[in-house]
């Protein structure tokens, strides 16, 4: 017999109208129950693994920050300090800085000392202090080393500041007493004695003694101009001590500088008995104190410039020595810092493992608490299936039925849930009048939907109208089904053309028709193909061009429904645009040829379509005097001439060669489908011819020229910046060897580069240690046959070439821009020898055209006959056409200025050029000098000597002197003569000889010395 009492709870628990709230709370008292059991269990267990946890922050986790902390403090004062030390500035914040970070370094290690002695790791705790202190020690001593080293260049530069107070003031008294010589040479009569006796004696004795009193003058003239350039080297020398940074190089400057402050004190010494004659024995004794003093303060005193500098190299190398140790120690620390780094990781290790395990065990309760909690979800949901679930389903049912019901007035709820008193009765009871607001709604929005389609159509049409690209789309058969006005404007069909319905064939035809056909399509790409799950649009755009030459873009998207939007875009303006812009990144803005970016692509791709090479050439040109150019008459005219010179290289090649411009005035060709080494030889040679001819710029005769490097690639393969660099060289022999040329490239040209720049480093320590000496070549008078001067030729003595000759090295001075330097110093030892000849005999000396573009050459030459005291009428300047081959305002202004203080000017190598007669009319030389190969040819070649017999005339009604150079026989010097030449040089009378022999020579045939 059942139990009454379950009889009536299971009664219950199956009655539909009991509340859900009794139900619920029945589920919800039990779900919480099993929640706050299954909490408290997990409470318990993450307890215990935080007693783990707190044991491995305890242990190890201070010791391991408080290394990382010291660690970044050594890094802080690392990067702080290093930077101090390597210019030795700050070095008073650097020392504080120092302390404070080894006090900080000192409380740190004091505070981790207990926890490393827990840890088991007082030991390398030990050694990273004993570490930290060491580097502390070394960056104190390099602290100290540095204040030496700054004391030290205190020193330098006071007594620097000491020593050029007493050059300036030794300059000073020697500038005055220069002027007050200069002008009592200048105004001797002011200085003789009063007129006491007119007897021819005494007239005679007053001539005699202003002579010697003028020699006197010009004599202490020059020991102060000596007086003065010494000086002046003396501080030009202390500028370079600062690069003196080893004992050798100081100690070698400090024998220079020792011998140049002797000859100072000489030349001060041999003044002594002037002051006397002058009554200025004070203003002596006071020059003798300043050169003792320039004495102390650059050697004799401890902290004189010398020896102050050999200290603070001593420093320097004490700082390096430092430094290495330094490093040393900072690996030492490096270890220590690792090693307790490692112990306090191994003690975290060991606790995680510990945590671990308490982990694993707490896993495991509270999975058996999560289990028990899961059964009794799953009892309390088999009781809300029973009483919950099961009733809602029937009342699914009836709601699922209500989208049939939408087409139909008839209420889908059964009648039963309508009857029901509990919540799904009150659901029921809901639904249905819900039902009735849809069919109510369902009506008012379909009146809605009718509205709104209309509107959306007119908006649709608007804005296919007005959109600014054409546009049609197309059925699945091809009919136009749309289409806009704009389309109508773009293929010139008229407002009134209607084109729906039309087939798509048929539209092409049309427009055919009014001249808008397409006459090719110039690209053709598919721009997206995407298959969503409503079907595949594919998308693509083709860029045609139309029988009036107009370029469209029509871009055409394919409909899932088999049917294409098609829009059509003028982009004719926008391609000329890209075209235009294309084109500038690749071509010259100036001359319009293709630049270095189109120039090396286009060797590349003849070389992927070549196979074979060997027919092809690379030329590089660089035009001559191009610079002289733009520094005289500057860059619009510059420009102007690289415009016409671009223009001829268009005129002079074929279609098979391809021209570009590589920057300022470097052109380059490359030349395809033509024989080598022949075609590149012959274009060479037409270029050169064609650029050699005169050009006229804005009113500007210009004459320049072109050199060229040639490089043939090799058969095989071809690689364009290896080509480039062949005929680089190629171009850079080509000027070396003379200009207006061209060379191949050949194999030892690499040798021969390192050669040239081998002879121009020979080259400025030449000059800078006087390797040069002057050779002179007697110019004889075929009148009188004696001598009346010499020219002077530069000789060049190398430690280890022996004999350069200047055919060799001048070229080089003149490229590197020392001819400049090398020709003030011919000028001055010329004039400096000069005046110890008679003073009937004159001096030649050569001048660079180079050496009129810096503008100082009237300076150089007034300064060295100043200098010397020569007389100007005795100096000859022999220059040559190339003077006047860019023919400026500058260079013939320092002609004018040169002439006009009395110096004489020759043309050299008369004959040799193609414009001569026209430079004599610009200029009115004194001299004319007849190449000597004329000379040379006058016994066998008519031409030769018609040529000299010309010469000679024209120099005769110009007033001009005739000089014939290299006269070897009698025959040729009886020939001369006979012509009526005036001088000749030769080895016939004498060949170039250094200065001493010179003066043996004049004496020997009577002069007597100056």
């Amino acid at each position: 017999m059942r139990n009454p009492f379950v009889q009536r709870c299971r009664s219950l628990f199956r009655e539909s109208n009991v509340r859900f709230r009794n139900k619920v709370t029945l589920g919800v008292g039990l779900t919480l129950l099993a929640a706050v059991l299954s909490g408290l269990n997990a409470v318990y267990n993450v307890r215990k693994v935080e007693a783990s946890v707190n044991f491995s922050a305890v242990a190890a986790s201070p010791l391991l920050i408080g290394v990382i902390s010291l660690s970044e403090s050594y890094q802080k004062l690392q990067s702080i300090f290093d930077p101090v030390m390597k210019d030795c500035v700050g070095l008073e914040g650097a020392t504080r800085y120092l302390e404070q970070s080894q006090d900080n370094q000192r409380a740190k290690l004091a505070a981790l000392k207990k926890l490393a002695q827990q840890a088991d790791a007082a030991t390398e705790l030990n050694r990273y202090e004993f570490s930290g202190n060491k580097i502390f020690k070394t960056r104190q001593a390099l602290l100290d080393v540095c204040h030496k080293a700054t004391t030290a260049k205190s020193h330098i530069a006071i007594a620097q500041t000491s020593l050029r107070t007493t050059t300036n003031l030794i300059g000073i008294e020697a500038s005055m007493n220069i002027i007050a010589l200069e002008d009592r040479i200048a105004n001797p009569d002011r200085f003789a004695d009063p007129v006491k006796q007119t007897t021819i004696g005494a007239i005679l004795q007053r001539s005699s003694d202003t002579n010697a009193k003028m020699r006197d003058s010009w004599k202490r003239l020059r020991d102060f101009y000596k007086l003065k350039i010494l000086v002046t080297e003396i501080v030009n020398f202390g500028t370079m001590l600062g690069t003196a940074n080893k004992p050798f190089q100081l100690e070698r400057m400090n024998k220079g500088y020792w011998i140049k402050i002797q000859s100072v004190e000489k030349s001060v010494n041999d003044l002594k008995d002037y002051y006397e004659s002058i009554g200025r024995a004070n203003n002596h004794m006071k020059l003798q104190t300043l050169v003792a003093e320039t004495k102390r303060m650059s050697h004799l005193r401890d902290d004189s410039i010398f020896k102050s500098q050999a200290t603070l190299i001593g420093h320097e190398r004490v700082k390096q020595s430092l430094v290495l140790r330094l490093q040393r120690e900072q690996g030492q620390y490096s270890v220590a810092l690792l090693n307790i780094m490692d112990v306090a990781q191994r003690i975290n290790r060991n606790a995680q493992l510990r945590t671990e395990q308490e982990a694993n065990v707490a896993n495991i309760e509270i999975a058996i608490g999560v289990f028990i909690a899961a059964v009794l979800a799953i009892v309390i949901g088999w009781f809300f299936k029973r009483a919950v679930t099961m009733p809602l389903e029937a009342l699914t049912v009836n709601v699922s039925n209500l989208g049939l019901a939408m087409r139909s007035e008839n209420d889908p709820i059964d009648g039963r849930l309508l009857r029901r008193r509990d919540e799904i009765g009150d659901l029921a009871n809901q639904f249905a009048r819900t039902f009735e607001a849809l069919v109510n709604a369902r009506r008012e929005l379909q009146e809605a939907s009718r509205a709104e389609i209309s509107l959306q159509r007119d908006r649709l049409h608007g804005a296919i109208e007005n959109m600014p690209q054409g546009l049609y789309m197309l059925d699945r058969k091809g009919r136009i089904i749309i289409a806009n006005r704009r389309l109508c404007d773009i293929y010139n069909l008229g407002a009134e053309a209607n084109l729906l319905g039309m087939n798509v064939d048929k539209f092409i035809e049309l427009c055919r028709q009014t001249g808008a056909g397409v006459t090719r399509t110039i690209s053709d790409q598919v721009l997206s193909d995407v298959d969503t799950s409503g079907g595949a649009y594919q998308t693509s755009q083709r860029v045609v061009e139309l029988d009036d030459r107009r370029v469209m873009t029509m871009t055409v998207m394919r409909l899932p429904d088999g049917g294409y939007v098609v829009t059509h875009e003028d982009i004719t303006e926008k391609q000329a645009a890209s075209e235009k812009i294309a084109h500038m990144a690749m071509h010259d803005s100036l001359t319009g040829l293709a630049n270095r970016t189109l120039f090396r692509t286009h060797i590349t791709e003849q070389s992927l379509q070549r196979c074979n090479h060997s027919d092809s050439a690379l030329l590089f040109l660089d035009l001559d005097r191009f610079k002289i150019v733009n520094d005289t008459l500057g860059h619009p005219v510059g420009d102007a001439l690289l415009v016409q010179v671009a223009t001829r290289l268009r005129n002079s090649i074929g279609e098979n060669c391809f021209a570009a411009r590589l920057g300022g005035d470097e052109f380059a060709l490359y030349q395809t489908g033509v024989a080598q080494p022949e075609g590149a030889s012959a274009l060479a040679v037409q270029i050169i011819a064609r650029l050699a001819e005169p050009f006229d710029v804005n009113g500007h005769h210009i004459i320049i020229g072109t050199s060229i490097g040639i490089a043939i690639p090799a058969p095989d393969a071809v690689d364009a910046d290896e080509l480039s660099k062949s005929a680089d060289l190629a171009l850079y022999c080509a000027k070396q060897e003379g200009r207006g040329q061209y060379r191949f490239f050949e194999a030892d040209m690499d040798r021969r580069m390192r050669d040239w720049h081998e002879m121009e480093h020979d080259l400025r320590e030449a000059i800078t240690t006087q390797q040069f000496k002057l050779h002179y070549q007697p110019l004889v008078s075929l009148e009188q046959e004696a001598i009346v001067g010499f020219e002077a030729l530069i000789r060049w003595e190398h430690p280890k070439r022996g004999f350069v000759s200047p055919a060799e090295f001048i070229p080089v001075a003149e490229e590197a821009g020392l001819i400049t330097e090398l020709g003030a110093w011919i000028l001055d030892t010329a004039c400096e020898q000069a005046t110890r000849w008679p003073d009937d005999i004159t001096v030649a000396v050569n001048i660079s055209p180079l050496q009129f573009g810096s503008g100082h050459l009237p300076l150089t030459v007034m300064s060295a006959l100043s200098k010397t005291g020569l007389d100007p009428t005795r100096l000859s300047l022999e220059i040559t056409e190339g003077v006047f081959l860019n023919d400026t305002d500058q260079t013939m202004s320092a002609l004018d200025d040169i002439k006009e203080i009395g110096v004489h000017f020759a043309m050299d190598d008369f004959g040799t050029g193609y414009s001569s007669l026209s430079y004599i009319r610009k200029f009115p030389f004194n001299k004319i000098k007849i190449d000597q190969s004329f000379v040379r040819g006058m016994g066998d070649d008519p031409e030769s000597l018609a040529i000299v017999k010309a010469v000679i005339n024209l120099c005769h009604d110009l007033g001009m002197i005739t000089t014939a150079e290299g006269v070897e026989t009698t025959a040729q010097a009886e020939t001369l003569r006979h012509l009526g030449c005036g001088l000749a040089q030769g080895y016939l009378f004498g060949r170039p000889m250094p200065a001493e022999a010179t003066y043996e020579l004049l004496r020997g045939i009577g002069r007597k010395s100056a």
